[in-house]
Order: C-alpha cells, then sequence, then structure tokens
C-alpha cells in the first residue's frame, strides 16, 4: 500500500461492525482479549520492548508524556511515546526519539499487518478490533522494530480496560489526577472514575500521582495494595523565581529549572516528571536539560506573538479552568482584549465550559465546526446558543470551516489583543496544520 491507500484501509476498518460492550462494563475485558489474540498473530512486539511508562489521569497526561520524553531523551535512551489523540496527521500519534511517523512507514507497516487482519477476521472469537485498538497495535509493532529501550504510553480512556494497559509488565505507573470526564463511559463519580484509572497499577511497578483527594486516594491506595506496590503522593510546594509569556523558571527541593510554556500548571506536571525521572535515576543535569527544551503542541502553544495567538487543547472543565487562568493572568498583565475561536466534541460538558469561556468577556467568538474521522463534532448551534445567553452583547458568529473561522477571528483581532483557539485538540490541531500548509 501506498500512503494514500494506507489511510484509507484504516477508515474502512474502523467502519467495521464490532458490538459497544461500553454499554455493560462487565463485558469490557473482551476489549484486551481481542487485542491480545491480534498481538499474538504479530509476534507480540509489546514483549519486546524492555520497559514502559504509563500514564493516565483527566489533566496533564499528554504534557506529561513529552516531558519525560524530552528528560530521558537528555539521558541518551531510545524512547518511544505515544500520545492520544494525535496533534494533526495521523503519524504524529507516534514518536521514537522525536520523530514521528513517516507515511511511508505507516504504510509499510499496515502493508505487512494487512494479511496478520484478515487471518484475524478468518480465525478470531471476538469481533473486529478497534480503531484505536490497532491503533495501539500499530504503534508497539514499530516501536518493537526500532527496538526502543523505554516506551511511553498515554491512556486513551480510563485504563483499566483502554488498549494500551495490554502491555505485559511497566516499570512506572502515573495517575496525573482525577475528573468528571467520560463519565458517560467511566461512572458519574471521581471514586468509580479512579478505580477505572487505577486499573494500569500492576505487580512490580513504582506508582506515582498528583491526585489530593482523599476519597480518590483511598481508592488508588486499594489498588496499591491489591497489586502488593508503593503509591508516591507529591508535594507539590515550589517557588516560581521568573516568569515570562513563555518561560518559566522556578525551584523545587532547592533545585532550579526551565520550562518553556505557558501556564503555572505546567509546573505541576513537571513536578511529576521530575519524580518519576529521579526514582530511574535520571541525573539533574538530564532532567534540567529535559524540560528545558519540552515542546508542548496545543498546549497553551504560542503561533504568533504580534498578535498574540495562542493554540490550546482543552477538552473538559478542569483543562479549561486552567486555560481560563492563564489567560485571565495574560490579559491582564499585556492589557490585552480577548478573541476565542471554540469548538467541542458532541460529548462534553458544553454548559461547563461555555460557562467559564464567557467570564474572559471576549470581544467575539467565532464558533467552529471541526473535521474528524472518529469524533463527533458539536454543533455551533447549540454552542451560540448557550453562548448569546451568557455574553448577549458579544459579537458572536458561527462557521463550518475552522480555517474560515481563523481568518475572520484574526481580523476582529487587533495587533494589541489575544487570540485564543480552545475547546478541542480536534479543532486546534486541525487550524495548526492548515496554517502549516500556507507557510
Amino acid at each position: 500500500m501506498n500512503p494514500k491507500q494506507s489511510q484509507k484501509f484504516i477508515l474502512s476498518w474502523a467502519k467495521l461492525g464490532r458490538k459497544e460492550y461500553l454499554k455493560d462494563p462487565t463485558k469490557c475485558e473482551v476489549y484486551l482479549k481481542r487485542l491480545q489474540y491480534f498481538l499474538d498473530l504479530i509476534d507480540n512486539p509489546e514483549k519486546k520492548i524492555p520497559h514502559y511508562i504509563h500514564v493516565t489521569g483527566t489533566s496533564g497526561k499528554g504534557s506529561i508524556c513529552l516531558m519525560l520524553d524530552s528528560v530521558l531523551r537528555a539521558d541518551k535512551k531510545r524512547i518511544g511515546t505515544m500520545i492520544s489523540p494525535e496533534v494533526g496527521p495521523t503519524m504524529t500519534r507516534w514518536q521514537i526519539n522525536g520523530k514521528s511517523m513517516s507515511d511511508s512507514e505507516f504504510a509499510k507497516i499496515l502493508t505487512e499487518l494487512k494479511p496478520k487482519l484478515a487471518e484475524y477476521l478468518k480465525t478470531s472469537p471476538y469481533d473486529p478490533i478497534s480503531h484505536f485498538e490497532l491503533m495501539t497495535a500499530i504503534g508497539l509493532y514499530w516501536f518493537a522494530k526500532n527496538k526502543i529501550e523505554w516506551c511511553i504510553l498515554e491512556v486513551g480512556c480510563g485504563g483499566r480496560y483502554d488498549s494500551t494497559n495490554i502491555i505485559p509488565y511497566k516499570d512506572i505507573a502515573v495517575i496525573t489526577n482525577i475528573g468528571l470526564d467520560h463519565t458517560e463511559i467511566l461512572g458519574s463519580t471521581k471514586e468509580k472514575i479512579a478505580y477505572e484509572k487505577a486499573g494500569i497499577i500492576k505487580r512490580n511497578c513504582e506508582v506515582f500521582t498528583g491526585e489530593s483527594d482523599k476519597k480518590v486516594l483511598q481508592v488508588i491506595r486499594d489498588e496499591c495494595k491489591k497489586q502488593k506496590v508503593s503509591l508516591k503522593i507529591l508535594n507539590f510546594k515550589f517557588l516560581i523565581l521568573k516568569q515570562f509569556l513563555d518561560k518559566l523558571i522556578f525551584k523545587y527541593e532547592n533545585q532550579t529549572y526551565s520550562l518553556p510554556v505557558i501556564g503555572e500548571h505546567q509546573i505541576g506536571n513537571a513536578i511529576l516528571a521530575i519524580n518519576i525521572t529521579k526514582s530511574l535515576k535520571i541525573p539533574y543535569s538530564a532532567i534540567k536539560q529535559g524540560l528545558e527544551k519540552v515542546k508542548l503542541p496545543l498546549r497553551m502553544e504560542i503561533i504568533s506573538k504580534h498578535p498574540l495567538i495562542i493554540l490550546d487543547g482543552a477538552h473538559n472543565p478542569d483543562k479549561m479552568k486552567t486555560t481560563i487562568e492563564t489567560i485571565q493572568k495574560i490579559s491582564r498583565s499585556e492589557n490585552q482584549k480577548i478573541n476565542l475561536i471554540i469548538g467541542f466534541s458532541e460529548d462534553k460538558d458544553l454548559k461547563t465550559m461555555c460557562q467559564q469561556l464567557s467570564t474572559l468577556k471576549p470581544v467575539s467568538i467565532a464558533i467552529s465546526k471541526f473535521h474528524a474521522h472518529f469524533k463527533q463534532c458539536a454543533d455551533p448551534k447549540k454552542i451560540h446558543e448557550l453562548i448569546k445567553k451568557l455574553l448577549p452583547n458579544t459579537k458572536i458568529k458561527t462557521f463550518s470551516n475552522s480555517l474560515t473561522a481563523y481568518n475572520w477571528s484574526k481580523k476582529q483581532n487587533k495587533q494589541s489583543n489575544l487570540l485564543l483557539v480552545t475547546g478541542s485538540l480536534y479543532l486546534s490541531g486541525e487550524i495548526w496544520v492548515k496554517i502549516d500548509k500556507m507557510v
């Protein structure tokens, strides 16, 4: 297959009929069984990777994965990292030493795996593996072929029955925090969600968390006790020494670190990464260097300073809270008015996030659709109704095309203003790709 054919094949595979087990959580274990059946057919790449770090949580998963990746690379380790969802093209889901899989590599791997997928359909006692399960298998297969030393995996949803939990062992399990996201799948309370996320905890691993809620921590402790492993609950006491628009310098446990990011909340993610890598005996020099060089695409990413344009992927109330707090600080310090481009997935808490965004008192809002193959976009008209009730005097316009929304918003955004794109990684990623193609 060539790259175009491989993309077509992936889309056609996603359309295969399969049962919706998520409606009955007691049957979700079949996800791991069917993926394991396929991995057995392709000679178990998951068993050829020496070390794993597995990351789940409601917020900060992707940032921590990329921080860990940068630090381990600074220590000369050979790293494979899988994040979800991808930023832009499918291949950005997987990286080896910071470099994404190429179109030709993707096509070559699918050409190799296609006969095994056909064999799976003929012989498996299960229904077809899902798109996400296939993506996980492709990543593990690519990593094993390229003989990586460490694999960093971001959980897609939950943890216990997520396809990334197919790995046979792990050195580190990370639970960043617990919030109310994916409640229709994981449960309506933080304790229920914590139970699903704690499912990544396995024997012989170290467990790290940034969670502080006592009830949630008890759920995590219970799983640690069951698996006979220790839990490290982190101390987040730090001192900010200097703060710039796109850089933070802070002191933690008598050591100084620099982060090329926006938002104090990223210091918490960095502290998790610091503690994890220290437990792996990574020297301070590599940790410091890795954090200094980390890149966090679509996590409050500045793509223009004059005027200031920021692409962000906050897609639940917890993430949106930190985005709002950060934007408010920037707006006050730079004396800037705010313009927004927003769009959400259909299954998100639209009402809460619209209320949060209304506190920014933007002068204009573009509400845009995005086009993701496996995610339904919320209707811009529905978002418009919610926003108009909250901000009746604000200039609001809906768009079916994200680039048109971006160009309209740029005209509203004067040289001294701030333009924020947020609400979905899919929306920000789509704009990011379209702008990149225009440059």
